[in-house]
């Protein structure tokens, strides 16, 4: 009876031993992702006016298999995603975009990561557009001989009527654009470009008729004609600030000084290595910004000095509780730790977005 049991035993433990070496074969086979969204400079390049706020940015990410583990707002996302160890498609973009459409710029960035099991993966999308546009300028010489022209911009997604006065930018995907004529029911394509991502081409469109033989050609005015092979998410109408940092970013860059750092008012820092997210606030003399408005985790926020004077009655958190979660761009010098956290030291100038 005795062997009997113990060969139970026996069997028992080999039964279990693939259930335990599975379970110690899967831990750590997770990794995380840190995203951000950083605006370019518009160095040397013409920059959009009025646009979005990168917090209202969609973002996507995908795993190989096509489940998509995050789809919704920037703002909204989780500062660190977990995730099984694989390959994802990161992206984000600021609006949909699926045919053409006027004044309708579509920024943002794809990147493909692969996330190794135990590893953390910091992800830099660097916004930019992705669509391409279109102005169109009539001289008069081109009025006059078709007053009654009915004109018309068309791609692979769709078309869009351009009058006589229309002076907003078309925008379409990548690929061809053809500008098309109906004179009294007789349609002719009158021109085709292939516009790529990032383009904008600016021309006037002029006509030059034969008065022998009554042909007309066209003619491009190529003096206005402007395409930038890196327009780019840029300052916005408002004046702010390019080439800020984000937090994540801004962690990561001590020692530079005089640089602009652009994140949520999420607290105030307490003691080292502690910070306080919820009201009321005892501390007037320094701000935590976070990663987005909800963050509250002190690896993902930065410290800010405010010093006595105008910064300092103008931010604190003690005395203006209402801004906890503005969004704000200050410039000052990064630092490796301020109140043990990474942070940003003397600033001198801010606004609020």
């Amino acid at each position: 009876m005795k062997t009997t049991l113990q060969l139970l035993a026996i069997l028992a433990t080999f039964l279990l031993l693939p259930v335990s070496c599975q379970d110690l074969f899967r831990q750590g086979k997770t990794g995380t992702l840190l995203i951000s969204l950083r605006n370019l400079p518009a160095s040397g390049t013409r920059s959009a006016s009025g646009l979005p706020d990168t917090g209202t940015f969609l973002l996507t990410v995908t795993g190989a298999g096509g489940d998509i583990l995050y789809n919704g707002p920037y703002a909204q996302s989780p500062d660190i995603l977990t995730v099984p160890a694989g390959s994802y498609t990161v992206s984000a973009v600021s609006a949909p975009f699926d045919q053409p459409a006027f004044d309708a710029p579509q920024w943002g960035d794809t990147q493909v990561i692969s996330v190794a099991a135990g590893s953390s993966i910091a992800v830099t999308l660097e916004c930019h557009q992705l669509n391409s546009g279109l102005r169109l300028e009539w001289d008069n010489s081109f009025r006059q001989a078709f007053p009654e022209g009915s004109l018309s911009l068309k791609s692979s997604d769709g078309s869009l009527p351009y009058g006589y006065d229309e002076t907003r930018t078309a925008y379409f995907r990548p690929g061809t654009v053809s500008l098309l004529m109906d004179d009294g029911g007789f349609v002719q394509t009158l021109f085709t470009r292939t516009l790529e991502a990032c383009q904008v081409l600016s021309m006037r469109v002029c006509a030059n008729v034969d008065t022998k033989s009554g042909s007309i050609s066209l003619q491009l005015d190529t003096s206005r004609t402007w395409i930038s092979d890196r327009l780019v998410y840029g300052r916005q109408a408002a004046g702010e600030p390019e080439g800020a940092y984000d937090v994540a970013a801004a962690r990561m860059h001590p020692d530079e000084k005089g640089v602009w750092v652009c994140g949520y008012i999420v607290g105030v820092a307490t003691g080292t290595g502690k910070i306080s997210f919820t009201a009321p606030f005892t501390k007037n003399t320094n701000l935590a910004l976070g990663t987005r408005a909800t963050t509250q985790d002190k690896d993902h926020c930065l410290t800010v000095e405010l010093p006595k004077g105008d910064l300092r009655d103008a931010l604190n958190l003690q005395d203006h509780p209402e801004l906890l979660g503005r969004k704000i761009h200050i410039k000052g010098d990064l630092v490796s730790a301020y109140y043990g956290i990474p942070g940003l030291k003397a600033p001198s100038e801010y606004q609020f977005n």
